[in-house]
């Protein structure tokens, strides 16, 4: 009896381990698609955010499959990505980053975010044998070489868009949702995930324009890991013969959560940016002769100037779908680089008062306008626009 048990055991530890070993060569494992028992379950995994690093404040998503009588208890990731790949940086400005379906152990997966204090609820699907077949399968086949990497879309392609599109091509029927009464954005959306990263949220709302700001249905709002869980514990599906059953038939608390307490005040953009202001009110009031504070100046607008590049970049270059029409270029342009210079060479004296000139009268009718526009500013940008504007009707008022 004791030899035959251990005989069982020894089997299901090479059928994991071989199983284990074949995900992880899965490039080059093209028609061995694991079979499932019919004990499997598939699930969708949770994970709550963490007020940690950028990319963890929004949570994240992923999918399981646990098959005892296999050995098998894998989760398929949608999220990986690496920071050291060739010019990190500037294909994420572009839009043009790739992330990859990553399979890890679900043992060390649970452990990674119960690590990180992310709390981790597990929604297991109410799925036929066929339907979790059928799923396993797609899944084998997004890890090929050929399909395994995607071009990252932080709004409408992403960790928790794959796998719910994933369930929806793979269900015999329709997934029903239910209907939510908010209207929102995503902006909206997005600064609730932020609201204890104020300078994070400061920085999208620099660099991403007014098409995060047009209000979106339901289906476009899952893009948010929480959000889509919340949904599929109220989803239905619609069975071809018409029978409605619940999608999720249990959930489960994997991993504690953590509450997320507010950040100190002095992160606060607007209160820094307002002191900035006042600053810079003090200075021009203090001010007698101009050439005094002309490297101030020149800092001043050369900084604006390096941001309007960056606006310009995202805006015409970029292939990210929410960054144009920005209308944070009205005040924030490349042209104030040619200020900066022109601050330095007498013969453009005159120049440098026209373009104050004009700069200053262009910024005081977008501060008129603000609630006009048909793109949420955000606040601490006034103190911004504010002081660009006063430094340049002191350049006007200068001898």
């Amino acid at each position: 009896m004791i030899e035959r048990l251990l005989v069982k055991v020894c089997g299901l530890m090479i059928k994991r381990y071989l199983f284990v070993l074949l995900i992880s060569l899965c490039p080059f494992a093209i028609n061995a698609q694991l079979r499932l028992s019919d004990s499997a379950v598939i699930s969708l995994l949770t994970c709550e955010p963490v007020d940690d690093m950028a990319y963890t404040v929004y949570g994240h998503t992923a999918l399981r499959i646990n098959d005892r009588v296999n050995g098998v208890d894998i989760v398929y990731n949608y999220g990986m990505f690496d920071f050291s790949s060739p010019n990190f940086l500037y294909r994420f400005a572009k839009g043009e980053l790739n992330y990859k379906l990553g399979i890890n152990e679900f043992a060390d997966f649970l452990r990674e975010y119960a690590g990180r204090k992310s709390g981790v609820i597990e929604q297991i699907l109410n799925l036929t044998k066929e339907e979790k077949q059928k799923i396993s399968d797609a899944l084998f086949i997004n890890c090929l070489p050929q399909n395994r990497t995607y071009l990252y879309n932080f709004l409408f392609d992403n960790c928790s868009t794959r796998p719910r599109i994933l369930l929806e091509k793979n269900i015999a029927g329709k997934i029903e949702y239910p209907e939510i009464l908010e209207q929102t954005t995503f902006r909206t959306i997005v600064h609730r995930a932020n609201k204890n990263h104020r300078w994070l949220t400061f920085g999208i709302d620099l660099a991403l324009g007014a098409p995060l700001d047009n209000t979106i249905g339901q289906s476009l709002q899952l893009f948010i890991p929480e959000k889509l869980m919340r949904v599929f514990n109220h989803a239905k599906i619609i069975r071809a013969n018409g029978s409605v059953e619940n999608l999720v038939s249990e959930t489960r608390k994997l991993a504690p959560s953590y509450p997320i307490g507010d950040k100190p005040l002095d992160s606060n953009p607007t209160v820094i940016l307002w002191l900035f202001f006042v600053f810079v009110l003090l200075l021009s009031f203090w001010e007698r002769r101009r050439k005094c504070f002309r490297l101030f100046d020149f800092v001043l607008f050369f900084a604006y100037g390096l941001t309007g590049c960056l606006i310009f970049f995202l805006s015409f270059i970029s292939i990210h779908p929410a960054v144009f029409p920005n209308f944070s270029m009205i005040w924030a342009h490349p042209l104030h680089l040619v200020l900066a210079v022109a601050l330095f060479i007498r013969p453009l004296k005159k120049f440098v008062k026209y373009y104050s000139l004009i700069n200053g009268i262009i910024l005081l009718l977008f501060v008129l306008g603000w609630n006009f526009f048909p793109q949420d500013f955000n606040a601490a940008f006034l103190p911004l626009i504010l002081s660009l504007c006063v430094r340049s009707f002191t350049h006007i008022a200068a001898k």
